[in-house]
């Protein structure tokens, strides 16, 4: 019995002198070191659907009298704008619509002309020179609502014109969604047939130039 003990106490004498060396022998591995985490940088684009509001002046504007006169309308305008673009490399290019209410109007001293309602819808091209200026140019159909008053009975005819628009400008980022505008736009709405007293019948035709300056934001 004392053998068996003493055989029992020896062994475990023996692992115990073996463990730190079996521990010594084991090969410690350090977990990889995570791997940072790289945001990309967003891709500037001006492609996608956007809106904005935009102020403007009316000037040099022309509608003929039906008497062979003619009637210089110039005034402020204000509306909405709003479309949809596309990108291939720097060119961009989409369609536009706005819509505005504007105090255009002017008198030869017999007749008055006033147009309170216009809008276009166009198309738009143009070159991103940089992630953050557009340059585009614009065309398409253009209306407006017309309104010619007899000065001295106040007798009128209103009629709805339709003719076309070109022009071009600048969009400029000043975020990543939001952007400033200049534009500037040559508009003949062409000619429609007004009745006016003294005069009858009369072929009348209405063209301008405006300037606008807007805000706008992608979405």
């Amino acid at each position: 019995m004392q053998t068996k003990t003493r055989f029992a106490l020896s062994a475990v004498a023996v692992l115990a002198m073996a463990a730190p060396a079996m521990a010594a022998d084991v090969v410690y591995q350090e977990p990889p070191a995570p791997q940072p985490i790289i945001e990309s940088a967003p891709v500037s684009s001006w492609a996608g659907p956007y809106a904005g509001l935009h102020l403007g002046y009316g000037f040099s504007g022309d509608v003929s009298d039906g008497t062979g006169g003619s009637i210089g309308t110039d005034g402020w305008l204000g509306g909405a704008f709003g479309g949809f673009q596309m990108q291939n490399g720097q060119f961009v290019y989409g369609i536009e619509g706005d819509v505005n209410y504007s105090g255009v109007d002017g008198t030869d001293g017999t007749f008055t002309a006033r147009s309170r309602i216009d809008g276009s819808l166009r198309g738009r091209a143009g070159v991103a020179v940089t992630d953050d200026i557009l340059l585009y140019g614009t065309a398409g159909i253009a209306a407006e609502r017309l309104r010619i008053t007899e000065d001295a009975t106040g007798n009128r005819d209103t009629n709805t014109m339709i003719g076309y628009t070109v022009g071009g400008g600048a969009d400029v980022k000043l975020t990543e969604q939001v952007f400033a505008r200049g534009e500037y736009r040559y508009t003949d709405y062409g000619s429609q047939d007004f009745t006016l007293p003294g005069v009858g019948t009369a072929d009348i035709d209405s063209s301008n130039h405006r300037v606008t300056m807007g805000i706008g934001i992608k979405f």
